[in-house]
């Protein structure tokens, strides 16, 4: 009989599960996604991934859910950054930059696929979460007077156009010289001189 693995180990377990069911998804399409090609990818035996999940979208929304509290929490770290509203509006730049560099695999799941699963409780506590944190660093800068703007709109183009940058940087489509951050402080100074406070 196998030993009962403890809550980190089964977490850290988990976790590797859902890393290599995003490279999959990623690399080779939603198809290359099954409970047994994922047993074969950790080497375990192939019913040991169903103790851990159900299905295949079991796997996704865990895969999402993950990924979007990871990238809630990096951001909200930045933001909690000393410094004025521009300052850590910067740092939260560069936590979105760094946590796609760092998980490209899951960061493109996250964006770049159909979601299947909104019902799930607990994907959209953290996909509110997630839009929450769009808006927070605009809010900074709003409480300031540093800008004039509706948070949550601000903080979507300002999303977009950094969610385009890094998307180009992945795809090694940036032009020579260039990366999302370089090119997203240019789109996004001329974002914020639409909001400055008029006189």
């Amino acid at each position: 009989m196998p030993r009962a693995l403890s809550e980190q180990e089964t977490e850290a377990f988990r976790e590797r599960l859902c890393d290599a069911a995003a490279r999959l998804y990623v690399d080779e399409g939603p198809g290359a996604v099954t409970l047994r090609r994922l047993a074969g990818e950790l080497g375990v035996g192939t019913m040991t991934p169903y103790r851990y999940f159900d299905n295949k979208e079991d796997i996704i929304t865990a895969v999402r859910t993950r990924g979007l509290n990871r990238f809630s929490e990096a951001l909200e770290r930045a933001l909690d950054t000393p410094g004025d509203g521009r300052t850590r509006s910067r740092a939260v730049r560069d936590a979105y930059i760094a946590f796609a560099r760092g998980n490209t695999a899951t960061y493109r799941l996250m964006f770049e696929y159909p979601e299947t699963r909104r019902d799930d409780p607990a994907y959209r506590q953290a996909h509110e979460r997630m839009w929450r944190t769009i808006a927070a660093h605009v809010e900074v800068m709003i409480a300031e007077g540093t800008v004039e703007a509706d948070a949550p709109i601000l903080g979507h183009q300002i999303w977009a156009a950094l969610h385009g940058a890094v998307m180009l940087e992945i795809a090694g489509m940036l032009p020579e010289g260039f990366d999302a951050a370089s090119l997203h402080t240019r789109t996004v100074s001329a974002l914020f001189d639409t909001a400055r406070p008029t006189v």
